[in-house]
């Protein structure tokens, strides 16, 4: 079964071609599309045939959808101060990819939405993979949607990855207002074993909420990812505007821009999202948020 994954290289795809290997999947069959460049070397080393394309903007890229099987849509702005990306990146591309995939006759795609799309709070991200999902629902070709909360794990640069990196090189971890804040993390090798499981056992025309089994308050998140490093590190709890203040000051010190204010008053909402039981529907063993952070803690590539 030839795969054809736009925004194959980024966290989850990285990740998914990793499974995909160790699975014994035939490398040659998977296609990855994405812009960057070093992300790619990562999914070659693996086997997969890459492309290094813009996805915003029509081209050459769209003959890798010949003779495909299946799509997987993993292409996504996650952050970003500028509206624009996140209109290009969640829902230009999705047009593209499905303009693509009619030229080709592709019938089937597996498209990467977001539970943020279901949630009280919504911002620029939200609301473009909102607009995505719509454009694939109402695409007529045969879909389907998942809608994962917060995934975490090896070379995740956000999320449980972020507040490793922080933890390792600071030994006081702030934390926004009481940390209360329920989440319901899923590790990245669930959501690649539910891909393939997804694409052998295709659920015609469903959008499915993906939610972790486990509901974990933020600041125990952070009291497991402490613990697993080891060494002394102490939580601090601030002010929701206090912490905002000092998380823009430090990525402006690190010259990054992973995280804005948006995210973070998203990453303060009390809310959590429906039990739909895919882990039994699909057959994909759940792995505990403790176990997920030890195997990421503890990762080593295959390759």
């Amino acid at each position: 079964m030839k795969i054809v994954i736009p925004g194959g290289a980024g966290f989850v795809g990285r990740n998914l071609v990793r499974y995909l290997y160790q699975s014994r999947y035939n490398m040659e069959d998977v296609v990855v599309i994405d812009y960057n460049k070093e992300y790619i070397k990562y999914v070659k080393k693996y086997g997969a045939h890459t492309v290094n394309a813009d996805l915003t903007t029509a081209g050459e890229w769209y003959e890798e959808f010949n003779d495909a099987d299946i799509v997987i849509n993993l292409d996504a702005q996650l952050s970003s101060p500028d509206n624009e990306l996140f209109y290009r990146n969640n829902i230009l591309t999705v047009k593209n990819i499905i303009e693509a995939m009619e030229k080709s006759s592709v019938q089937r795609i597996i498209h990467t939405s977001s539970a943020s799309v279901l949630s009280e709070w919504q911002d620029d991200y939200s609301r473009t993979k909102k607009e995505g999902e719509d454009l694939v629902v109402n695409s007529g070709i045969e879909y389907c949607v998942i809608q994962p909360s917060i995934m975490y794990g090896p070379t995740d640069e956000t999320n449980i990855g972020y507040l490793i990196d922080f933890a390792r090189k600071i030994p006081i971890f702030p934390i926004p207002g009481h940390g209360k804040w329920p989440r319901q993390p899923i590790y990245i090798d669930d959501i690649s074993n539910l891909l393939l499981q997804l694409t052998r056992n295709f659920p015609k025309n469903r959008i499915i909420s993906i939610n972790g089994k486990e509901v974990i308050l933020f600041k125990d998140m952070v009291k497991t990812v402490l613990k697993e490093i080891g060494g002394i590190k102490i939580r601090v709890f601030l002010p929701l505007k206090l912490f905002i203040f000092l998380m823009m000051a430090y990525q402006k010190i690190r010259g990054s821009n992973d995280f804005t204010p948006d995210q973070v008053r998203a990453l303060t909402t009390i809310e959590t999202f429906k039990e739909e039981p895919w882990w039994d529907e699909f057959n994909v063993p759940f792995t505990s948020f403790n176990d997920g952070v030890k195997a990421m803690v503890n990762h080593k590539e295959l390759i």
